[in-house]
C-alpha cells in the first residue's frame, strides 16, 4: 500500500484507521471547513486551573494531532502563573500588551510583536506588569491535556 501497488478494501482501510487511532477522513477525501477552520464568532474562553488568564482554544481540543494554540488573555497587572512542564516545546507571540515570561530562573519582558520560542521541559510562567489587558497566541507540542 505505501508504493501504491495495492489497493485496501473499505473494510481493511476503516480497520487500519482504527488500529492508528484516526478517522478515515486521514486517508481519503479532503478535511471540511468545521474540522480545520476556527470561526471568530465561536470562540469562547474559559480559565486553566483556577488562574484568572482566559484561554480561547485555535486549534481543535479533541483533535488527533499533536499541535494546540490558544489565544490567552491575560488582565493588567495579572501575577506570575506557574505553567507545569507538560509539555515539550512552546511557543508565544504577543499581539498586544506586555507579557513577562519566565524560563529555568530568567524573566524577559515580551510586548506586542516578539516571540519567544523554548524547550518547556521545566517549570516557566508569566505575568502582565502593565497597566493594560495582554493577548499572546501560545502554541505548544505535543498537546496539552
Amino acid at each position: 500500500m505505501e508504493r501504491g501497488h495495492a489497493t485496501p478494501s473499505l473494510r481493511a482501510l476503516i480497520g487500519i484507521a482504527r488500529a492508528l487511532g484516526v478517522s478515515l477522513q486521514y486517508f481519503v477525501g479532503t478535511q471540511g471547513e468545521a474540522q480545520v477552520v476556527r470561526r471568530a464568532e465561536r470562540m469562547t474562553f474559559a480559565d486553566f486551573n483556577g488562574s484568572d488568564h482566559q484561554y480561547g482554544h485555535l486549534t481543535k481540543p479533541d483533535g488527533n494531532l499533536s499541535l494546540a494554540a490558544q489565544l490567552v488573555k491575560v488582565p493588567a497587572g495579572a501575577k506570575h502563573f506557574q505553567v507545569a512542564a507538560q509539555s515539550a516545546e512552546e511557543f508565544m507571540y504577543v499581539l498586544s500588551g506586555e507579557v513577562s515570561l519566565t524560563l529555568e530562573g530568567a524573566t524577559f519582558v515580551l510586548r506586542a510583536g516578539d516571540t519567544a520560542h523554548f524547550e518547556s521541559a521545566g517549570p516557566h510562567g508569566w505575568a502582565n506588569p502593565s497597566e493594560t489587558e495582554s493577548v499572546f497566541v501560545w502554541v505548544a507540542t505535543p498537546r496539552l491535556s
